[in-house]
């Protein structure tokens, strides 16, 4: 399949073209078996288009990942910025990020995008991505933290190692998701879901002993997580 073809696209208009068309071939075909012919076939570009915005097929990716991370790290600075809030609240806010976003767009089609990125081929694209993510993370939540700190709630003596750890397991999830998502409609299902819910909750209880604060305190901000994801339809 092809992209229709646009002509006289403004620079950042065929930049963005070039970016949207990457992500769906890296995602759905893999990074490496992905060729540049592929990329200019389905954007409808000459070489010489595509060499004007990028040097090469890896400065695509980390164009990509950029832009995914961007759009992350944006929703965490919105967070961040309310300085009317306790550090509790926003806190709360920033763990909730996720499950928002998921209840907000298509479930079932976040599902399979999430069973895409975690896929085998595209492990080293997806760390890549987690790790820009990390990195820009960590002073948001560092200044949450240390906010809290002030107000005398989380009991941390050093906000950065332990925004890195917080947001290190908040990785912890992905792999419970990827067994229920791969189970759905099979015998182990059941299993597999009460698998994800104890993932869930021990990450939450890990992230409130890391603070300080009585169990309970976080959490993912969608109690009914583990029953959406077990009933979306897998996609043969």
């Amino acid at each position: 399949m092809k992209t229709p073809a646009r002509k006289n696209m403004r620079p950042e208009d065929r930049r963005a073209q070039l970016l949207d068309c990457a992500q769906i071939l890296f995602f759905s075909k893999g990074f490496e078996e992905t060729t540049m012919q592929d990329v200019l076939e389905f954007a409808s570009v000459s070489k010489g288009g595509f060499y004007h915005h990028f040097k090469s097929k890896e400065e695509l990716l980390f164009g990509v990942l950029d832009r995914l991370a961007d759009g992350v790290l944006s929703q965490m600075a919105v967070v961040v910025s309310d300085e009317t809030s306790s550090a509790i609240d926003l806190l709360h806010n920033f763990t909730h990020l996720r499950a928002d976003y998921l209840r907000e767009h298509d479930y079932p089609e976040q599902v399979e995008i999430f069973r895409t990125m975690n896929h085998d081929r595209n492990l080293a694209l997806l760390e890549q991505f987690k790790r820009r993510v990390r990195v820009g993370a960590t002073p948001i939540l560092s200044k949450i933290l240390q906010k809290g700190c002030d107000e005398g709630v989380f009991s941390v003596e050093d906000v950065e190692t332990a925004a890195e750890l917080i947001l290190h397991i908040s990785n912890f999830l992905d792999f419970a998701l990827t067994r229920a998502i791969d189970a759905r409609g099979t015998k182990d299902a059941m299993l597999a879901g009460e698998n994800l819910q104890s993932a869930i909750d021990l990450q939450f209880l890990t992230i409130d002993r890391v603070l300080g604060l009585p169990d309970g305190t976080t959490n993912f901000g969608w109690p009914e997580a583990v029953k959406a994801t077990m009933e979306t339809m897998p996609v043969s």
